[in-house]
């Protein structure tokens, strides 16, 4: 019930970019977050995601077999997620992303939709999901997706090379402090972070807390479930509370 009041609240209050003064923050507000404008890959990735659903096949995840609908509830953002992370790519156009959590191959899918320069590295944490993935990446794909199960530690890696444009941690995709300040080695003033699931548990708003607040993040964008970082330090340190997505 306080979970139903709380993204009530948000729906109700923080919307449109009621009481931003930050140029930059009202205007990712208006024109990314809360844009409302059918883009053009959106019928087509949703197709995919659809056809995704409806497979009458069960997926070992952990100790459970599940179904497919279900596994997507539980590893894949909803839609109106994936659809901001395709706005958020259409705004920054990333050249190089880092995705913890391939979303059954859809997440790297809806990110790299805007440009085939967009590279994405993809972490699986499920061996099985990680084949699912790799299917969907290499029967709709049009840029570079390549993706490593959990034999392979994201922080050991030395792919990405170099510097990041945009990180997304996907749903269901445990995140804690630790592995974020060593994210950090990856990220320049540019980089863009999505962290799904900031609201979870007790455990994950406390990440998030320390998050907003670490020396090496200027802006947040709270969105209930889902968080924005942003590292330019030319932009006033504050974390903005948004409508839930």
């Amino acid at each position: 019930m306080a979970s139903l009041f709380g993204r009530l609240h948000r729906m109700l209050c923080c919307r449109g970019g009621y009481g931003i003064h930050s140029p930059f923050a009202f205007d990712l507000t208006t024109t990314v977050i809360e844009e409302k404008r059918a883009y053009y890959c959106y019928e087509t990735l949703d197709r995919i995601r659809l056809q995704l659903q409806r497979e009458n096949r069960k997926i070992k995840c952990g100790n459970q077999d599940l179904t497919m609908k279900k596994a997507m509830r539980t590893h894949c953002f909803p839609v109106k997620g994936y659809r901001l992370l395709f706005r958020l790519t259409n705004r920054f156009h990333p050249e190089k992303a880092l995705i913890i959590g391939s979303g059954l191959g859809l997440t790297p899918l809806y990110v790299s939709a805007c440009s085939k320069k967009t590279e994405c590295t993809v972490f699986e944490p499920e061996p099985p999901v990680a084949v699912i993935a790799r299917n969907v990446v290499k029967k709709y794909a049009c840029s570079s997706i390549r993706i490593y199960d959990r034999t392979v530690d994201v922080f050991d890696m030395p792919e990405p090379a170099g510097n990041v444009d945009f990180i997304v941690w996907g749903k269901g995709v445990d995140f804690s402090f630790p592995s974020f300040e060593k994210m950090l080695r990856h990220v320049t003033v540019k980089s863009v972070m999505i962290i799904c699931g900031i609201n979870r548990s007790a455990a994950a708003r406390q990440v998030w807390n320390r998050i907003c607040t670490h020396p090496a993040v200027s802006v947040t964008f709270d969105l209930y479930s889902t968080g924005l970082i942003f590292f330019d330090p030319k932009l006033h340190r504050k974390t903005y509370k948004g409508i839930p997505v």
